[in-house]
């Protein structure tokens, strides 16, 4: 039997298998994979409402934090692409990836807003900015407020061919600007497994994520969705040593 290797499969097993087990840890936000599934369902119909559709692009500009891990699976479900941003470029750099890719909305963390005011104004696509962790001075969609509006049920989801593109990666553009690489759910699929074998991952684990989630969508370790408990990581041991 053929099996696509589509991404929204690893949240789904999760969901079901381990659904009441802690998914993550962040900034003092614990979530479980049953409450991560449901926000990424709120997420999802959040978009579809805004009018993304299979193969629109879908811009990110964050850490490493649970908005930005969501953020990949509800862009994943509606078969849109993801454009996870290098937070380490200037709004010059910004401009160029977010016109080039056509993203149509732009998720930006509040800490790293003032790289996004300053060129917001020449944003070709871009039609909506929602904000993580909004503060009263920020003038743009208060994640949180717009997450809450919808509901936690399944969202419709179109077909969805492994060959399709779901991550559009930029450079850096240190020798030009920056340029696109464009990776499928099968490409981002295997790298996962890859990644789980190499570090020897099973249920037992608990990964402590270092890497940024925008570098090659966290070098294939956003989609290592599983059971977590007190034991600790290969990855984790080796940052010990």
């Amino acid at each position: 039997m053929n099996v696509p290797l589509v991404l929204t499969q690893f949240l789904d097993r999760a969901v079901s298998l381990y659904g009441d087990k802690t998914a993550m840890i962040c900034s003092g936000r614990t979530v479980t994979y049953r409450q991560l599934g449901e926000r990424v369902n709120q997420l999802s119909h959040g978009l579809k409402q805004l009018g993304v559709e299979k193969g629109d692009r879908v811009a990110y500009l964050a850490p490493n934090t649970l908005e930005m891990l969501e953020g990949f699976y509800g862009v994943f479900q509606l078969g849109a692409i993801m454009v996870p941003l290098n937070t380490r470029l200037k709004p010059a750099d910004y401009l160029f990836i977010l016109n080039h890719s056509e993203s149509k909305v732009l998720f930006v963390d509040q800490d790293l807003y003032h790289l996004i005011a300053p060129i917001k104004d020449q944003l070709q696509t871009v039609k909506t900015i929602i904000v993580h962790q909004k503060n009263k001075e920020t003038n743009e969609i208060d994640y949180d407020e717009w997450l809450g509006q919808y509901p936690a049920v399944p969202v419709g989801r179109p077909d969805i061919d492994e060959n399709d593109v779901c991550s559009l990666l930029y450079t850096s553009g240190t020798t030009g600007n920056p340029k696109g690489v464009m990776l499928t759910h099968r490409n981002n699929y295997l790298h996962a497994l890859i990644a789980m074998h190499h570090l020897r991952v099973s249920d037992q684990d608990t990964h402590l994520h270092v890497l940024p989630m925008f570098h090659v969508n966290g070098w294939g370790r956003r989609f290592i969705i599983r059971q977590t408990e007190r034991r600790k990581s290969a990855c984790v041991k080796s940052i010990q040593k």
